[in-house]
């Protein structure tokens, strides 16, 4: 009995230390007076991905495609979404430039031979001297510049639901707001650690009963920096005619991974339809 419980604490233990580190934190928000019974066509907007948030294009377009793959969760309702641009390719490479030509040589007009030849000082001066100017009349003062109309001040965008959401129930708007892989410290800590060994017990007759025990010993850890994935995005529910939220939600997790920043972010949005569906219901 001991050999077997001592074979099943090894996977165990093995299984403990090998758990993920992760972390999250979620919240959602309905409005309880909205009659969500009544909701029967929904207008699923783009997926807003903020360069801030993520840079490439070509990951942005595959968040926004499987955003809009899972609004087929939304069966028992007639969801409307715009159709998605294709991915914005980089700007064109400049042509390399034509090999400039040599300049030309033009002959030297008369003046330009006559300046270059002359070498009286005053062969430059007008025939007229200057006109006098007076030291009792006062100069008049140059006219004043003409001051420029101040440029008015921008104006801020205003958010507003789409045109072609004004026949829809509900406009569901969603935001990436973090979309990265980085790294976390795990600080220094002590870990158990163990070992099996083979024992022998005697009887009072001497006989040798041989068994298996394991021996624990402590283990120092130093400061650890493992990978990790963090996700965040926001989704806002409207009602359509009076443009007010009646439902939000923030969800923002990180898991102890490199590999796993899709599927974190997949998981999140899988959360969103099962929540508004079952708000759809009540």
């Amino acid at each position: 009995m001991k050999r077997l419980l001592s074979s099943l604490c090894i996977p165990i233990a093995l299984a403990l230390l090998c758990v993920p580190v992760q972390a999250e934190d979620y919240e959602h928000w309905s409005d309880a007076a909205y009659e969500f019974h009544n909701v029967r066509r929904i207008y699923i907007d783009e997926l807003q991905t903020p360069p801030d948030a993520i840079s490439s294009t070509m990951k942005a377009r595959r968040l926004k495609e499987y955003f809009f793959e899972q609004a087929k969760e939304l069966d028992d309702w007639t969801v409307v979404m715009p159709t998605l641009p294709p991915p914005v390719p980089p700007s064109p490479l400049a042509a390399p430039p034509e090999p400039a030509e040599l300049p030309k040589q033009t002959e030297a007009s008369s003046a330009e031979l006559h300046h270059v030849s002359s070498s009286d000082p005053a062969a430059g001066l007008p025939d007229s001297p200057p006109a006098a100017v007076s030291e009792t009349e006062p100069t008049p003062p140059a006219p004043a510049p003409i001051a420029a109309e101040p440029a008015e001040p921008p104006q801020a965008p205003t958010d507003a639901i789409p045109l072609e959401a004004a026949d829809s129930d509900l406009y569901v708007k969603a935001t990436v707001t973090t979309y990265y892989v980085g790294t976390g410290l795990i600080p220094a800590h002590m870990e158990w650690e163990s070992y099996m060994i083979r024992d022998v017990a005697y009887d009072r007759r001497g006989r040798p009963h041989w068994f298996s025990r394991r021996i624990s010993y402590p283990v120092y850890v130093p400061n650890t920096y493992v990978p990790l994935a963090t996700v965040g995005v926001q989704f806002i529910v409207y009602d359509v005619k009076t443009g007010k939220a009646v439902s939000m939600s923030e969800d923002n997790r990180t898991r102890g991974s490199s590999q796993d920043l899709y599927g974190v972010y997949k998981r999140i949005v899988d959360r969103f339809y099962k929540n508004l569906k079952k708000d759809l219901k009540e």
